[in-house]
């Protein structure tokens, strides 16, 4: 019997919309712009998403240092990050929904005082009975042990909870090998890395494949 529903983030309950012209506007007047930028940002945002970097102030000190100013504009680069995550109204409906039966976790790779702020601001975050953010932890998916203190906290077995992502690689093959149920949403996004994920998906199959989290609600009951 299934008691418990993970979500996945980025990608998941998120769409990203394009920041690369916003980025490049505030980059222009410092020689740079979003392409030269991003690899460090990405180093960065990935060790705080880690928790080997504490919080925002020490990420742009060390980006200070990179780039050798402190005239860069980082924290508006952060906001417009966060502009960047959409929750579609579509998918908060189907939270709502699910959340009158199951009891609703988030579990990703993510900042926790940033996806906590994506959240609220969507007014959502009270909804979850559990958001586990791997900066909080200091592990990220596909670590196991992340899944293992989620089923812990809602005290249920895995064969009773289903995880819901995008990133089949990095979250669903370790959520199924700890023997949670699994959804993939496959929108149908066409690069090397899902073209990747769609040949591995034929050999290690999720349980269910999706290509909108509307459907959800009526898989959930045959699970």
């Amino acid at each position: 019997m299934l008691k418990a529903v993970f979500f996945d983030l980025g990608y998941t309950l998120t769409r990203e919309v394009n920041i690369s012209k916003k980025i490049d506007a505030l980059l222009k007047p410092y020689n740079l712009d979003w392409k030269k930028f991003y690899p460090y940002w990405k180093n960065f945002y990935f060790l705080r998403s880690v928790g080997k970097i504490a919080n925002d102030k020490e990420m742009f000190l060390l980006l200070e240092k990179i780039f050798g100013r402190k005239d860069i504009p980082f924290r508006k680069i952060r906001d417009i990050v966060f502009e960047s995550h959409i929750i579609p109204e579509e998918s908060i409906k189907v939270i709502k929904e699910i959340k009158k039966e199951y009891k609703l976790g988030l579990i990703t790779n993510f900042v926790h005082e940033w996806a906590e702020k994506i959240l609220k601001i969507k007014g959502i975050y009270n909804l979850f009975d559990l958001i586990l953010v791997s900066s909080k932890i200091g592990i990220r998916k596909p670590n196991a042990k992340l899944f293992y203190i989620a089923l812990k906290q809602f005290s249920i077995k895995p064969n009773e909870a289903v995880f819901i992502s995008d990133d089949f690689l990095s979250d669903l093959i370790c959520a199924k090998g700890c023997g949670i149920k699994t959804i993939w949403l496959d929108i149908g996004v066409k690069n090397k890395w899902k073209k990747k994920e769609r040949k591995i998906a034929k050999l290690f199959q999720p349980d269910v494949i999706i290509k909108n989290l509307t459907e959800i609600t009526s898989i959930l009951k045959r699970v």
